[in-house]
């Protein structure tokens, strides 16, 4: 605690803005199709367990989880571009601070100023934010 504020875990604000995004692309999904991704790819059930609780055909899953991955490459696409257009250094940062590194650590690590790791993250969120939200 710092005057009176919580402060949060390493990582942890950064994790749950990943996940935030994640449930924003899935809430797009129809619900049929959400429910056979979650069983499949969270809790890890076979097409066959999920087509005998639901009632439907296998054949039915496979077309869902077919549905659900094309959803998520479609919205993920410009997400990816915008990534790759960044400069190595700046994607290297992005990938140490979803690891959960520090900014402190991340200049550590790629020799440089805790100034421009911030300036790097900064441009790099802002541009992916862009992409992301059009």
């Amino acid at each position: 605690m710092m005057n009176g504020k919580s402060v949060p875990e390493p990582g942890a604000p950064l994790e749950r803005d990943r996940h935030a995004v994640m449930r924003v692309w899935l809430r797009k999904l129809p619900e049929r199709t959400l429910i056979v991704f979650i069983a499949h790819r969270v809790e890890g059930k076979s097409y066959a367990e999920i087509a005998a609780e639901l009632g439907i055909g296998e054949w039915r899953v496979r077309w869902h989880m077919r549905r659900a991955i094309r959803h998520i490459v479609k919205i993920g696409r410009p997400y990816r571009e915008a990534f790759e257009a960044l400069d190595p250094v700046s994607q290297q940062i992005m990938e140490l601070a979803w690891d959960g590194l520090l900014n402190d650590r991340i200049a550590l690590r790629l020799g440089l100023s805790v100034r421009e790791v911030e300036t790097r993250m900064a441009g790099a969120l802002v541009a992916l934010h862009k992409a992301t939200t059009l």
